[in-house]
């Protein structure tokens, strides 16, 4: 009766420590884990820049200007996705160079965060155009940082 008493706790936790090392091991990189930051964040802001032109559609300014908010703040946290230097893992279209000309990529960001922060301004709904704010805030980085599709 003793050994039975000694053996499943002693077997429960070889078992408990095996699978957290399993569980360890398959852990995501760093690199792995900022690409995945990066596509939830830009996920998100296609999401909330489609969002801005439903408001704009319907013609309400008070959910334009809390998408435009959001925007800002989501533009803010560009630069912290790319922080690991070439965090290309499978599944990036990341380019290297922006890691080569890291200061051309930021002043990219805040290109953005700035064009973003306009659209608060007065009259910013009736001036936005779904194509060209793209264009201006999202494909001036593509062009030069992003693998295309």
């Amino acid at each position: 009766m003793q050994i039975k008493k000694v053996i499943a706790p002693l077997f429960a936790s070889i078992t408990l420590l095996l699978a957290n090392a399993d569980a360890y091991a398959n852990q995501p990189t760093p690199e792995e884990r900022a690409y995945k930051f990066r596509a939830s964040l830009f996920q998100t802001f296609a999401w909330k820049l489609g969002r801005l032109a439903v408001s704009k559609g319907q013609n309400n300014s008070e959910a334009f200007n809390q998408h435009a908010t959001d925007l800002v703040y989501l533009s803010g946290l560009i630069e912290e996705g790319f922080e690991i230097e070439n965090s290309i893992p499978d599944g990036s279209k990341a380019k290297p160079e922006i890691w080569t000309d890291y200061e051309g990529f930021k002043e990219k960001a805040t290109n953005m965060t700035n064009l973003t922060k306009a659209l608060m301004e007065e009259g910013g709904m009736d001036g936005f155009d779904p194509r060209k704010f793209g264009s201006q805030a999202c494909g001036s980085c593509h062009r030069n940082f992003k693998v295309k599709d």
